[in-house]
Parts: structure tokens; sequence; C-alpha cells
């Protein structure tokens, strides 16, 4: 009798901890002027429409979700239904910071995946925009030194390949992971020209990657084949 309930304690546990463990928690600290009091939202975007998945309100600087995560989903965060920051929903404590320097979520597989990449980008997108700005002052400057110019522009070449093979090795390195979806899902348009960096990776990607529902209804659109 002690040896079946002894089961059945261990069998009640092993539910409740499975019941847990398929719940998504969410805390965001803010640290940024406008956000208090406002309304944050969680919204999925897909072919078939938008759905708002939960809303919270930020009080005292920070805010708080939870629910059920029956399966792992990309969404947008929002506030007052303007996009903040992309995000994966998925169980377990997801933390999110929102500061003037700092936008990033962190906890959980598929955001730490996301956001080490994100973190990546950011750094060549930073140093893109200074490139950028030098080749302006040197176009606007009163002497036009057209070698340098030129230095500069390959430079900005330069850069735009080092991001695009950022993203084509994270998505190829990656292509099992969600994580690899939601990137490829960014670089998609309503246009159904094929820009060379998604055919490079859909070239190169497995089978598997071109049958996710994102990949093949892209796929489906732009009637691609390989």
């Amino acid at each position: 009798m002690r040896s079946f309930r002894n089961v059945a304690v261990s069998a009640l546990a092993i539910l409740l901890f499975s019941a847990c463990n398929g719940k998504y928690n969410i805390q965001g600290t803010v640290d940024a002027f406008g956000y208090e009091d406002c309304s944050m939202s969680l919204v999925e975007f897909s072919a078939t429409g938008v759905v708002v998945i939960d809303t919270c309100t930020v009080r005292h600087s920070t805010f708080q979700m939870n629910g059920h995560a029956d399966s792992i989903r990309f969404v947008m965060l929002c506030k007052d239904g303007a996009p903040v920051l992309p995000m994966y929903l998925e169980r377990g404590k997801t933390a999110v910071t929102i500061s003037p320097t700092e936008m990033r979520v962190s906890g959980t597989r598929q955001n730490d995946l996301l956001y080490s990449f994100l973190d990546a980008k950011n750094e060549i997108d930073n140093r893109f925009d200074e490139m950028m700005q030098k080749n302006l002052q040197l176009v606007q400057a009163d002497a036009v030194d057209f070698n340098e110019i030129q230095v500069v522009r390959d430079s900005l070449s330069a850069i735009i390949r080092e991001c695009e093979d950022l993203i084509a090795t994270f998505i190829l390195d990656n292509s099992d992971e969600r994580a690899a979806f939601g990137v490829f899902s960014m670089l998609l348009g309503p246009s159904d020209q094929i820009s060379p960096l998604v055919k490079r990776i859909l070239d190169s990607a497995p089978d598997d990657f071109l049958v996710n529902p994102t990949v093949a209804g892209y796929v489906s659109r732009i009637g691609y084949q390989r």
C-alpha cells in the first residue's frame, strides 16, 4: 500500500512539474522615458493575421507576464501597439531589459541565440553608420578627396559583405533552431523578387529548413526552386 502511495505521489509530482515547466514567465525592467503606465503586449504577426497573446501595464518601471507556452512562438513585444523588440515566447523565465543603451531579451535558449546574433549585428551596424557619416563629411568638404572617398566606399562595401556573411552563417549554422527562422523572416518583404542574400541562404540550407511553414510559404509565393 505504501509503495503504491509513493508511486502515486511521484507521478503527481511529475505532472505538476510538467505543468509548471509548460509556462512562460516574463520579467521586464524599463529604464527609459515614456513607458510608465503604458500597455505592453506580445503580438504574433503571420500571413493569416495578427494575434495579441498577452498584455500588461508598466508599473514602477517593471512589467510581468505569465501564461502557458504550448509551443515556441516568434513575437514582437509592443508598447501601446507599436513594436519595440523581437523575442521568442517559450517556456521558462525570460528577462526583458529596455533602456536607452540596451534592448535585450535573455534567459531562454531561443532568445539567447537571437540576441547573441543581434549583438554581433549591432556592432557591424554601428561601424557602418560611422563610415556613412565619414563618407558624408568627405562629400560635403570644401576640398573633395576622391581617393579617400573611394577608400571609405570600399570599406562600406566590405562591411555590407561582413553583415551578409554574419546573417547567412547564423541561419545556416542554426538551421534546426527557431531563432534561425526568426532571423530569416526579418529578411523577407512583400516583393516577389528574391534578394541575393536570401537566395544564397535557400541554396545552401538543408531540406528540413525549406519545409518550415515560414520558409515554405515564402518559397511557394516567389516560386523558388533549387
